[in-house]
């Protein structure tokens, strides 16, 4: 039986309302984006330069909000791994990504890494990348360990290894403190297998400098954008002293998969936009005055 016509067009004007409503639901899309926390550019309390240029990037996107989410370093990779996050940003360029992650084609700029250490025990580069202290058939044949200890530690020939990491592998012996990696130097837990030394992972920078001044590391390596504030907080600047360790390019990541194909694509063409209409440099205007670090003192 037909309806009445007012109710018809009643019902009609339902539908097509509902549509309406419908539409941008279905249009817009939610992007989760971990942010490693970082002092400076992202903050937890919703402050940061790099929180103001992905802002800035939520914007330009068009079908797609982004939700920001400042969590430790570690956390953020594996929030991608884990398919709980679109992107993790900021991450150092490195000749491979992460395993399971891809880097996107546009990088966000450059970053500095630096190496502070003690005043009065200074640590430079070269100290910590010096080619001695790479675990060599040499050094395991003189090393007094017996045969079937030597093979054990066979497949780590060719890096360098702290005394404790040794350890687990064959147990402690007194031998192994010649094969030893001297230093103790910390980064970003993110960090501690890019940087060509055996690093100890840090999940603050407040602690590691703290650990630094008490003698119980020796160095600290990260972006001078992220340490020197915090070193002028705690009043360290006449206790420490600064040198260039490495620079990179400052990149981001997405899951290594069609979908974080299509999330790389989409953000980095809203990113390679910003860059050309200036809005990237404006708001970011203090990372690009980073790139004129100098060591110190």
């Amino acid at each position: 039986m037909p309806l009445p016509k007012p109710c018809a067009r009643a019902l009609r004007c339902l539908l097509l309302g509902l549509c309406g409503l419908a539409a941008p639901l279905l249009a817009e899309e939610r992007w989760v984006v971990a942010v490693a926390e970082l002092p400076v550019l992202a903050e937890r309390d919703g402050e940061g330069l790099l929180l103001a240029q992905l802002r800035a990037l939520d914007r330009q996107l068009e079908g797609v909000s982004l939700e920001l989410r400042v969590l430790p370093f570690a956390r953020t990779l594996l929030l991608v791994r884990q398919g709980q996050a679109d992107i993790q940003i900021p991450y150092i360029g490195l000749p491979q990504a992460p395993e399971g992650l891809r880097y996107g084609a546009e990088p966000l700029g450059q970053v500095s890494f630096a190496l502070y250490s003690r005043r009065g025990q200074p640590l430079t580069r070269e100290q910590l990348l010096d080619p001695r202290w790479l675990l060599s058939d040499s050094a395991l044949a003189a090393s007094g360990l017996s045969g079937q200890q030597q093979a054990r530690l066979a497949p780590l020939l060719g890096r360098s290894w702290r005394l404790e990491q040794l350890q687990a592998v064959v147990g402690k012996h007194a031998e192994l403190e010649a094969l030893a990696y001297p230093y103790r130097v910390e980064t970003d837990r993110a960090h501690t297998e890019t940087l060509g030394f055996p690093a100890l992972p840090s999940n603050t920078v407040r602690g590691s400098l703290e650990r630094l001044m008490r003698g119980r590391i020796q160095g600290y390596v990260l972006a001078p954008i992220n340490v020197e504030t915090e070193i002028d907080r705690l009043g360290l600047r006449d206790q420490l002293q600064a040198v260039a360790f490495a620079d990179y390019q400052a990149r981001w990541l997405v899951a290594d998969s069609d979908a974080g194909a299509t999330v790389a694509r989409r953000f980095g063409a809203a990113l390679r936009a910003l860059k050309e209409n200036g809005e990237l440099d404006r708001v970011g205007e203090v990372l690009h005055q980073q790139m004129d670090w100098q060591p110190w003192p």
